[in-house]
C-alpha cells in the first residue's frame, strides 16, 4: 500500500479533538496520519492493512478505523500542540488567558487517547474476526496484539503461532 490515507486531517480533527469552533491546527497533517497508520494500524491489520486501498474495505474503513485513527493522531499531536518548534528553539505557547497543561496532564491526555483508540481498534478486530469471509486477507497469527501483552508497563511477547 503506497501512502493511502484511511482519513484526512478534517477527519481526524472531527472525529477526535473538541468542537470548540477552532480550526484543524496544522500539526495535524498527512504524514502524521500516515505515521499512525503504520505505527498503530498496520502491526494489527497485517497484510489485510496493505490491501485497504481496495474499494471493498471503504465500508470499513468509515465504520471501524477512521476513529481509532483519529484517536491515535489526537494522542501523537497534543505533544506537538503544546510547543512549537521554530528558530527560537521550541517554545511553549501561553497567553493572558491560558498556559500550557503540565507534563502530567498532558501525559495523562495522552494516555487516554490511546486507551480509547486501542478500544475502538479491538472492536475493529473483533469485526474482522467475527467475519472472515470478508477479510481473505487477514491473517490472525499476524495480529500482534495476539501475541503481546503489556502489563504494568512492561511488554511481555508471546511468540506467534505458525
Amino acid at each position: 500500500m503506497s501512502a493511502l490515507l484511511l482519513a484526512t486531517p478534517a477527519e481526524i480533527w472531527e472525529i477526535a479533538f473538541p468542537q470548540s469552533g477552532n480550526t484543524p491546527d496544522e500539526n495535524i497533517n498527512e504524514t502524521l496520519i500516515e505515521t499512525a497508520q503504520i505505527r498503530y494500524l498496520k502491526p494489527v491489520l497485517g497484510p489485510l492493512y496493505d490491501s485497504l486501498d481496495e474499494a471493498r474495505y471503504q465500508d470499513f474503513i468509515g465504520r471501524f478505523l477512521k476513529k481509532p485513527l483519529a484517536y491515535y493522531v489526537r494522542s501523537l499531536s497534543l505533544g506537538l500542540m503544546s510547543a512549537s518548534v521554530g528558530s527560537l528553539g521550541i517554545l511553549e505557547g501561553k497567553t493572558d488567558y491560558a498556559s500550557p497543561v503540565s507534563i502530567r496532564q498532558l501525559h495523562a491526555l495522552r494516555k487516554e487517547a490511546r486507551h480509547q483508540a486501542d478500544i475502538l481498534l479491538d472492536l475493529a478486530v473483533e469485526y474482522i474476526e467475527n467475519n472472515p469471509s470478508q477479510f481473505p486477507e487477514y491473517v490472525p497469527q499476524k495480529n500482534i496484539r495476539h501475541y503481546t501483552r503489556i502489563r504494568g508497563g512492561i511488554v511481555m511477547n508471546t511468540p506467534p503461532k505458525p
